[in-house]
């Protein structure tokens, strides 16, 4: 049973990587995540309202429910936040731009951490690239 500080995210996000419904943004921070049996180490790579790509050589098996503590860019403490592995890109199939790891969709969080991660993805500073740098 859920207490009313907690909200239950939607399980009709898309969770895959070409059925994404949230925009991602790149996030680059430490990140451990604990399943029944084990504990993962991983950076996110990127995030969204929907989830979060941990990269790591080690993921959490497809299907596994973890528990994560992350800390939002412009919060002072971590969030404790149940997702669950949705996709893996294992080490056979990762490249320079996209490192091996997992998809993990949100499951469970408090409103406040829902509402940091839609601070941060809306609010995010914009990168620009000099064009003229890739000449």
């Amino acid at each position: 049973m859920r207490n009313d500080a907690q909200l239950a995210i939607s399980q009709d996000t898309a969770p895959y990587a070409n059925q994404r419904t949230h925009e991602r943004v790149p996030l680059e921070i430490e990140v451990d995540m604990e399943s029944e049996h084990n504990f993962y180490a991983g950076i996110t790579d990127n995030i969204s309202q929907g989830g979060v790509f941990i990269a790591t050589h080690v993921p959490p098996p497809l299907g596994s429910v973890v528990e994560m503590r992350l800390t939002v860019p412009g919060c002072e403490h971590p969030f404790s936040i149940r997702g669950a592995v949705r996709w893996i890109r294992d080490v056979s199939h990762a490249s320079n731009d996209a490192p091996p790891g997992c998809g993990i969709q949100w499951l469970e969080m408090s409103r406040d951490a829902l509402a940091a991660i839609q601070r941060f993805v809306t609010h995010r500073d914009t990168l620009f690239i000099d064009t003229d740098d890739l000449q």
